[in-house]
């Protein structure tokens, strides 16, 4: 018979408890990031002793959810002593819209997009006002005209096509 590869059952306990442990961290941390150091904490240390640990009686889940906790608390107090230093900010960063565009160039944009939204057909229209000008996600525009978001993003896509032969358009008489 061949012996199975030392930490085989610990690899499987690993993957029976990830998400457990995971969603009692974050519970306990508040913070996506400090949960998953804390976790990741946990088992390493329980690898180190696994032998020992496994050995023991009782439940290693209960062993490694108390672990858990106790190591979220341990990163709560670390935290907690370090002090930081708030630093002066002399020129507040240009701050981005929800789709990614500066502001400053987002106003703009707004500004001149107008007339050539009002000749959309409606729905088009309704998609673009909610999702580019009033800065929602597809899922919140599709939640408020009640259909679905694969239709937004529908609609989005024959709007900007529509928007780009009435700027070529525009481009051209401009031109001539």
């Amino acid at each position: 018979m061949s012996e199975a590869a030392p930490g085989a059952d610990f690899e499987s306990f690993v993957l029976e408890t990830i998400e457990a442990f995971s969603r009692l961290a974050r519970t306990q941390a508040g913070d996506l990031h400090s949960a998953q150091d804390a976790v990741q904490d946990v088992y390493l240390n329980m690898y180190r002793r696994w032998e020992t640990i496994s050995e023991r009686e009782g439940s290693l889940t209960a062993y490694g959810r108390t672990a858990v906790k106790r190591a979220v608390i341990d990163q709560f107090r670390r935290n907690k002593r370090m002090v930081t230093v708030p630093v002066p900010v002399h020129e507040l960063p240009e701050t981005e819209s929800g789709i990614g565009i500066p502001d400053a160039a987002y106003e703009m944009i707004k500004e001149g997009i107008g007339e050539l939204v009002s000749a959309l057909p409606e729905r088009q229209r309704e998609v673009i006002t909610l999702c580019i000008l009033q800065d929602l996600s597809t899922a919140e525009v599709a939640q408020r005209l009640q259909i679905k978001e694969e239709s937004v993003k529908r609609y989005i896509k024959a709007a900007a096509n529509n928007l780009k032969k009435s700027i070529d358009k525009h481009s051209e008489e401009a031109t001539a």
